[in-house]
């Protein structure tokens, strides 16, 4: 922040108030200068404070509160007002820089010392509640404001992160593509051509003993080698986009245990509870790459799939005993461990793999619980709670205070019966509560208020209010404006909002020429007959409009302004963000391209054979190409991480 930020409003307070006073009394002669100079190490002693606002906002608004009853002390009278606002700038600067609830004990600390300031120099009852109403009311305005503008830092701190983070997956585009299209790659292939050389190397290994495994080692191979070939055209076909639009969500586990007890392994599932829907994908590529594992390293061995979902998290862990026949070797490409790892880290989750102690192989996967919201009641008193919210309220009771402050001289005075005071109350009350409402429904927030505007008219029409007490409605045209600010601001289709300054003072008007009719300044009367009132009151109507048209238009044109600065500044950060991202997408699609063409070169060739021979009968090539697509899929992958635009290396069908 620049240092002119920090020193320029308690300057800017100090020198006018020393200009105000003693400035202005010294020019006038008769100036006590001992009086003077105690006032000036006042206002010294609270400029001071606020330049640590800062850094210490909570001791600047303790130190400028005491400076104020100092001030008070020492000028009774309204002398150092001007310098009494540095409350309101230290509140400011505690509600940006600290939490809600010192927010909160700041403003209520401040609040009850004005009280007792308030109490000092007090009058009248109804002026002292009235001063400090409209104290209490300006200080939550001040304090809404600058939780407001904490949040507005918060964004733009938010918006900054995001483009960092995405400039980040700008530079490390091609190399997180490689490692998702190597797990995926090793997904969706590695399973039916490990099974494929499983199946094939047992029924060469017992071929004496059990002659009919052959045929069932060949109908396997024929079938699960079209299966093969049906996904690796389908990786070929999507991998440019990145995505499978057709693709639907992952089988269960017990459906996955299913496929494999096909393949000769004997599982066992315990599934407690129901996993999170978001948990779905990564629970069975990592039960599918463990399970597989045990398919490779521990063929017939007894396998254990448990789950157990809970409030503390999922947890998954597969088991075997290792208790199994030959191990088949040399088809691992040693990317599963770290693709497992990957799927869980993902999801802020954890996964060890290693031996157990009682023999054996362990995978574990530890997912913390998903994120859940607040429960209903807290969701909607955190909603009411927002500081945008507070701001409306507290919109509402500034627009309240005049009018209220007219009610209670109204009722001081003229003494309107119990039913009437409270026709009255009720009625200014009903003009400013649809202003909570003027950020999110502004447009149904102006509607109400100009209804319930004629409110007061009514009132004086039907004889409600005490003689010349009509005149307490006129204040409540600021709610109007608040209105009207707040459909520029924040209504949809701003291209229409324009209609807000021309309905709302053309109502407006009119019910103040009603209220002039129906409550005339001095007894005053329009004259006899229906032609001469409704002459005076289309003539009172034009008036009015006329003077309330430029307050309207600019309260419209200042919430118009406010709209094309925010909608500005959000262009901006997210036409950064954009750019940044469609860069990351370029580079992702180019690496999926160069898989795409490796694997259609390389691992495809192989595959294509492996149905053909199972076909013809021919049990070694049917192995041979299974192993050798096998050893192209390890090549392929070993080739996602060499330098973007080589060809990954394929083998010769005179190496296989």
């Amino acid at each position: 922040m620049p240092r002119w930020r920090t020193w320029l409003p308690p300057a800017l307070l100090a020198v006018a108030q020393v200009v105000v006073w003693p400035g202005l009394a010294f020019g006038r002669g008769g100036l006590d200068p001992v009086r003077a100079t105690a006032g000036v190490a006042v206002v010294a002693l609270i400029a001071a404070a606020l330049l640590g606002r800062h850094r210490r906002p909570v001791v600047a608004a303790a130190v400028v509160a005491a400076g104020g009853g100092l001030a008070a002390w020492v000028a009774p009278g309204d002398e150092l007002a001007v310098i009494s606002l540095a409350d309101l700038v230290a509140l400011f600067g505690v509600a940006v820089r600290c939490s809600r609830r010192t927010t909160v004990r700041v403003l209520g600390g401040l609040v009850l010392w004005q009280a007792v300031l308030l109490a000092a120099d007090a009058g009248a009852p109804g002026d002292y509640l009235a001063e400090l109403s409209i104290s209490a009311v300006v200080y939550l305005l001040v304090a809404a404001s600058g939780r407001v503008r904490r949040r507005w830092h918060a964004d733009r701190a938010a918006a900054a992160r995001r483009l960092a983070a995405a400039e980040r997956a700008r530079q490390e585009a091609a190399a997180a593509e490689r490692r998702r299209l190597a797990r995926e790659l090793h997904d969706v292939t590695a399973h039916h051509l490990t099974s494929i050389v499983i199946n094939a190397s047992a029924a060469q290994l017992l071929a004496d003993g059990r002659p009919e495994l052959r045929g069932e080692a060949l109908q396997f191979a024929a079938r699960t080698g079209r299966e093969t070939l049906v996904a690796l055209h389908r990786l070929v076909a999507i991998l440019p986009y990145g995505q499978d639009p057709g693709a639907g969500p992952p089988p269960g586990l017990a459906d996955l245990a299913d496929d494999f007890r096909q393949l000769g392994q004997v599982i066992t599932v315990d599934i407690v509870g129901t996993a999170p829907a978001a948990y779905a994908e990564a629970l069975h590529g990592i039960a599918r790459e463990a399970l597989t594992n045990t398919l490779r390293y521990a063929p017939g061995g007894q396998v254990r799939l448990s789950v157990s979902c809970g409030p503390d998290g999922t947890e998954l862990v597969v088991d075997d005993d290792g208790t199994a026949s030959a191990a088949v070797t040399g088809l691992g490409g040693g990317r599963g461990l770290a693709g497992m790892r990957e799927r869980a880290a993902a999801l802020g989750g954890t996964l060890q793999a290693g031996p157990r102690d009682t023999g054996g192989w362990r995978v574990r996967a530890v997912l913390p619980p998903a994120a859940s919201g607040p429960s209903g009641r807290a969701r909607l008193l955190r909603r009411w709670l927002r500081s945008e919210r507070v701001l409306d309220a507290a919109v509402a009771l500034l627009a309240l205070v005049l009018p209220l402050t007219g009610f209670a001289v109204v009722v001081e005075e003229k003494r309107p019966a119990p039913a009437a005071a409270t026709l009255i109350l009720l009625a200014l009350i009903a003009h400013a509560v649809p202003l909570l409402w003027r950020r999110h429904q502004p447009w149904p927030a102006l509607a109400a208020v100009v209804l319930t505007f004629w409110l007061g008219p009514l009132l004086v029409v039907a004889r409600q209010v005490p003689t010349d007490g009509g005149w307490l409605f006129l204040p409540a045209v600021g709610v109007d404006l608040a209105a009207v600010y707040a459909v520029a601001a924040y209504g949809a289709r701003p291209r229409l909002t324009w209609i807000a300054p021309l309905v709302a003072p053309v109502s407006a008007a009119f019910a103040l020429a009603v209220l002039l009719i129906a409550d005339p300044p001095d007894g005053e009367t329009p004259g006899d007959g229906a032609a001469a009132t409704a002459l005076t009151l289309l003539v009172l109507t034009v008036l009015a409009n006329a003077v309330l048209a430029l307050p309207f238009g600019g309260s419209w044109l200042a919430g118009f302004a406010a709209r094309r600065r925010r909608q500005r500044r959000l262009d901006r950060e997210e036409a950064a963000v954009a750019a940044v991202a469609a860069q990351a997408e370029w580079r992702a699609r180019d690496e999926r391209a160069r898989v795409a063409a490796g694997l259609s070169n390389a691992v495809l060739w192989h595959a294509a054979r492996i149905p053909r021979q199972a076909e013809e009968d021919d049990l070694t090539a049917v192995l041979d190409s299974a192993r050798a697509s096998l050893a192209a899929m390890r090549a392929l992958l070993d080739g996602l991480g060499s330098r973007p635009g080589t060809e990954p290396e394929v083998p010769s069908s005179s190496s296989v």
